[in-house]
């Protein structure tokens, strides 16, 4: 058998790394951040704890990846060609595609609002999070000064919160919760 190649390795450092961050994932979601310690991800994953260092400096550092990854998912959804000229069609398919995610990924929804809850948590995750939500307001009041609204600002930030509670709501009822109903209603606040 020969020697592993510098793309084998990578391959595995990188299925080694989602499969530590897929774990964290569930086991913030399911018993918070406080509660989670990085021998109980190390044990869950299949790993060495000494190995997890490896990937990730700290629990910290992990969760980052995991909110941070998970946040620049949710701006890559917002395929804006001009930002000076936002287009509605725009803002409808960032709406599809973000309650897409909220649909095939609930355990990452389930952690970050819980973690917006977590006053220490969230101060960790402040600078880089309130930039990711800067560049959506930043698009969302283009949208609405376009439109000749009086307060594009307070527009932007109702919709950003009725987003926010939607995902909430879906994430406390993924059964009955109507939501390509509520899409519906949200469209129309375009």
């Amino acid at each position: 058998m020969s020697p592993r190649t510098k793309e084998q390795f990578e391959a595995i450092r990188t299925e080694k790394e989602n499969l530590i961050l897929e774990v964290a994932l569930n086991l913030f979601a399911k018993n918070g951040y406080a509660s989670t310690s990085v021998s109980m991800i190390s044990k869950e994953a299949g790993i060495s704890k000494g190995l997890m260092y490896n990937y990730f400096a700290s629990k910290e550092d992990l969760l980052k990846r995991i909110i941070i990854g998970g946040l620049k998912q949710f701006t890559m959804f917002l395929n804006v060609k001009d930002v000076s000229n936002v287009q509605k069609d725009e803002l409808i398919e960032f709406i599809d595609d973000n309650l897409q995610a909220l649909k095939n990924d609930p355990d990452f929804y389930k952690l970050y609002f819980s973690l917006a809850f977590q006053a220490e948590v969230f101060a960790m995750l402040e600078a880089e999070m309130m930039k990711i939500f800067g560049d959506i307001t930043t698009v969302f009041i283009n949208y609405y000064q376009s439109k000749g609204e009086t307060d594009p600002f307070t527009k932007t930030r109702f919709i950003l919160a009725v987003f926010d509670g939607i995902g909430i709501h879906y994430i406390i009822d993924t059964e009955t919760f109507p939501l390509d109903k509520i899409r519906d209603i949200m469209i129309g606040l375009l």
